[in-house]
């Protein structure tokens, strides 16, 4: 089934059909109307055909999201993601991923085109009624989400995120991150253009986000959802303005041709334009070694989004930048047994020198978050252990697993 759910602070590109008023006043088509030509002339790119809207009410979207959720994401699914997540110290097992999930979109979704039905979904902020006019920050979402309908009609949508990337996790936010960065950007010409010619508009984006309560994350999300839901729009919008500064908006027609593969890319766009991708490693298959009982869940490149996201928990972000940012290529795999987790990850690294600077500033993450320095290359405390080697190739091989005698055996073979 070709469906893929992005989470996002503001907006939503998903599929699906929701009940929807079917009239709109002159005065809203006059508006609609003008915010599709502002958003063809600042993107370069004319609509192939009309896009038909819909204006569902916010309870019709959330209902919607839910059965979505329900049918897309099987149990089976939720908790092979939670694994990925506990492996890395991401989440701890009382988590329940669907519920996190429907909790975000259910507060912060206010608009979303949809890339099967081609329809454009306006969703008030305040009320269920997108009355004679919307919004600044209406507009604003309006004009990013239709720079995806034009995605969609100039590049197929459902070719560039196909439904199996999301057995991808690093590769996956590497194409959305070109997805909604491109929007993004346009979005930010348009909002800068509002802000220009009302100099009260940034006021008014303000209060209707408090009124909309769009402002403030629901509480008890886990940090890792967040910064993978900013990290295609912010790091996207930066990808996305190297491209333009390179070639314009013909280079960022053209990515959609060469895919960005790696979050490495979009965080250091030259690595894109020199074509250097994620250096191949392998692993083995630790499943025996580890004993009855346990099955692999993941078998992926993690990334250097990943990498550096595990350890801003415990260190200084300037620290964990510069610690990932050395990262070459890698592999990760992620074994279950019940509600046990146990992971390796196997990096290479892009010089012999980025090795032991990693390797420093690991060790202090590690020493943070299991509150003790390393005993033979491994930490532990009574919620599991952690073991950090560096093989003779120059590689570094981290495992976690319940117990150290467990995450010793991943790096000792």
């Amino acid at each position: 089934m070709k469906r893929w759910i992005v989470i996002a602070a503001l907006m939503a590109l998903i599929v699906g059909v929701v009940q929807a008023q079917d009239v709109i006043s002159p005065a809203l088509e006059e508006q609609l109307i003008a915010l599709e030509d502002a958003t063809q002339t600042i993107r370069g790119l004319e609509a192939l055909e009309p896009v038909e809207r819909v204006f569902p009410t916010r309870d019709e979207t959330i209902a919607y999201l839910e059965e979505i959720y329900a049918r897309d994401l099987p149990i089976e699914e939720a908790e092979r993601a939670e694994a990925f997540y506990q492996a890395l110290g991401f989440f701890t097992p009382e988590i329940d991923l669907l519920d996190v999930y429907l909790t975000l979109l259910g507060s912060q979704v206010a608009g979303f085109y949809d890339p099967e039905t081609k329809q454009m979904n306006v969703i008030p902020m305040v009320g269920d009624d997108a009355g004679d006019s919307l919004s600044i920050t209406e507009q604003i979402i309006y004009v990013h989400e239709f720079t995806h309908a034009l995605q969609d009609q100039h590049f197929d949508l459902a070719e560039v995120l196909p439904a199996d990337v999301v057995n991808e996790p690093d590769r996956a936010l590497a194409i959305r991150s070109l997805v909604e960065g491109d929007a993004s950007a346009v979005m930010n010409v348009y909002t800068q253009a509002v802000a220009t010619s009302n100099p009260g508009a940034a006021f008014s984006i303000l209060l209707e986000g408090l009124q909309s309560g769009g402002l403030f994350l629901p509480p008890g999300i886990p940090t890792i959802l967040v910064r993978e839901l900013l990290f295609p729009y912010e790091q996207g919008a930066n990808f996305v303005i190297a491209l333009y500064n390179e070639g314009g908006w013909e280079a960022v027609n053209a990515a959609y041709a060469n895919l960005p593969q790696t979050s490495e890319q979009i965080m250091h766009p030259e690595k894109y334009f020199s074509g250097e991708t994620a250096i191949p490693v392998e692993l083995p298959d630790f499943a025996p070694t580890l004993g009855d009982g346990w099955t692999q869940a993941w078998d992926v490149t993690l990334g250097e989004f990943y990498l550096r996201e595990q350890m801003v928990s415990e260190v200084a972000s300037s620290r964990a930048n510069r610690a990932a940012a050395g990262w070459g290529g890698d592999r990760f795999h992620v074994y279950v047994n019940g509600d046990q987790v146990a992971s390796v990850l196997r990096v290479a690294w892009d010089t012999p020198e980025d090795e032991p600077q990693f390797a420093e500033i690991y060790a202090a993450y590690a020493d943070e978050r299991f509150g003790a320095e390393a005993v033979d290359g491994c930490w532990s405390n009574a919620t599991g252990a952690l073991c950090m080697v560096t093989a003779e190739d120059g590689t570094t091989w981290i495992s976690t697993a319940p117990t150290v005698e467990l995450a010793a055996a991943f790096v000792q073979q």
